[in-house]
Order: structure tokens, then sequence, then C-alpha cells
């Protein structure tokens, strides 16, 4: 079967073929990268954001080089579309709720946080921790990963149902570093709905930033919330109450994605 005249000159630049293979390389390479530095660092899952210490050797050690590998392939495979699509694709209030439910719910998980108990440096690796996840999560899985999926005309309904159910179950990954197998079902479908909602950031704004800078928030929000939150607040429980809300929104979006039937392609109108 010969490709479109468009997907030819997009194969013809990246010196490595755009597609499903190179882009399950590329996750098994950053997950050994990912879970090796994170193994060899002794820290267990439920120590790694408890101090400064841990959490520089724990998870932004591991961030950084799977940073790294992932800039590596990026500039060498040369793959077009990775952080901007061809063009921006139809929203409308379905798609922008969970988007912005997942904002909200950032503003009161920070609200929940007992700022003063941490120290400044505890409070720098954290921050440094999740730009890393934003930055990296979404150009793996929303950028090399979505773009893979895109190649060859896929509805866009089955590219991010897949996208996001891949990005739910890399948190598998967590029973090795040491968490709990019912914490990693939760976290699984989780992220997996949250996954729906950092591609909605991405296809609204059209270009991958929007989805880097969400997620990065919403994981600092998270791991502050989980090392010092404020005693006998409301806040904390409104936050996850919010987040939970923004699941079952990204939900109805897939559905309503589903149904369109949209095809992200170079040479299809949306």
């Amino acid at each position: 079967m010969s490709l479109p005249a468009s997907d030819v000159s997009t194969q013809s630049r990246a010196r490595v073929r755009i597609g499903l293979p190179a882009a399950i390389v590329v996750f098994v390479v950053y997950s050994i990268i990912f879970i090796g530095l994170w193994k060899q660092s002794g820290i267990a899952y439920g120590d790694a954001l408890s101090t400064a210490e841990n959490t520089l050797r724990a998870p932004v050690r591991s961030l950084v080089g799977g940073t790294i590998w992932l800039v590596v392939f990026l500039v060498w495979a040369r793959w077009d579309h990775v952080f901007a699509d061809w063009r921006r694709m139809r929203m409308g209030f379905w798609l922008w709720l969970p988007a912005g439910l997942m904002l909200l719910a950032v503003v009161l998980q920070f609200a929940g946080v007992s700022w003063g108990e941490f120290t400044g440096e505890h409070l720098l690796w954290i921050v440094v921790a999740a730009v890393l996840v934003g930055f990296a999560e979404e150009t793996l899985f929303r950028g090399i990963i979505l773009r893979a999926l895109r190649e060859g005309g896929r509805r866009e309904g089955l590219v991010v149902l897949i996208s996001s159910l891949w990005f739910g179950l890399f948190h598998l990954t967590n029973l090795i570093t040491g968490s709990s197998f019912t914490a990693v079902i939760g976290q699984v479908g989780a992220a997996s709905l949250a996954g729906i909602a950092l591609y909605l950031w991405r296809r609204g704004t059209g270009v991958l930033l929007g989805g880097m800078v969400v997620h990065g928030l919403w994981d600092m929000s998270i791991f502050l919330l989980g090392v010092h939150k404020i005693a006998d607040s409301l806040l904390p429980a409104l936050g996850t109450l919010m987040g939970e809300i923004t699941y079952v929104a990204a939900a109805i979006a897939l559905i309503v994605i589903w149904r369109r039937r949209d095809v992200a392609s170079s040479d299809v109108a949306v």
C-alpha cells in the first residue's frame, strides 16, 4: 500500500521511520533508564519526596536521565509535528471542560499545601521534579507516541484512547520502585483519564507546551500536597474531588472525540 504524498515527504525527512515500532523502542529505553536510575538510588517510592535529598536522588535524577534520552532521540530522528500539530482541531465545550477543570483542581490543591513546612531546598527539588515530569512525559506520550499513532490516518479517538491507556499503564512501573499494588491500580486509572485531559491541552492550543505546563503544575500540586498539607482544612479534599470530576469529564470528552471520527493527518481536513 502506497503512502499519501505528504506522508512520503514526512518519512523521507526523518532519519528514523515515524511509526509505532520506533515509539515502542523509545518507550522501552526511557522506562529502563528511569527505573534503573531510581532503583540505583535505593529509595522506595513512598519516600521519594519526603526530603530534599531523596527528591534529588530518585525522581529528579531518573527524570534527567530519561529526558536526555528523549532529546537525543528527537535530535537524531528528526520527526516532525512532535511538539505542534499540523493544524488546530475542533474543540467545543465538552472538550474544553476537562482541560479547564484540571487547572481548577491544581489551584485548589495548591491552596491546600502547608507551604511553611517546606525548606527552600526541598521545595526547589520538588519544583524541578514536576517541571521534568511535565516535559519528559508529555514529550513521550503526547509527543512521540501520539505522533507515531497518528501516522497512517488512524482515527483520533483511537489515537487518544491508546496513548492515554499507554500513559496509565506506564505507572505500573511504580510497582518496581516500591509502590503497593492497590495504589498502583488507582494510579493507572487516574493517569489514563488525566492523559485525556492533557491531550486536550495539546489539541486546544495546537502545541505540546500547554500540556507540559499543566502536567507540571498538576504533578507539583500532588507532590506538595502529599508531603505537607494544611491540617483540618477542606481545601485538600476539594482539590481531590475536583480531580475526580476532571476524570469523569475526560471520559465524556473521549466519547465526544470518538463519535466525531476526526483524523489528525497532514493531508486530511479536520
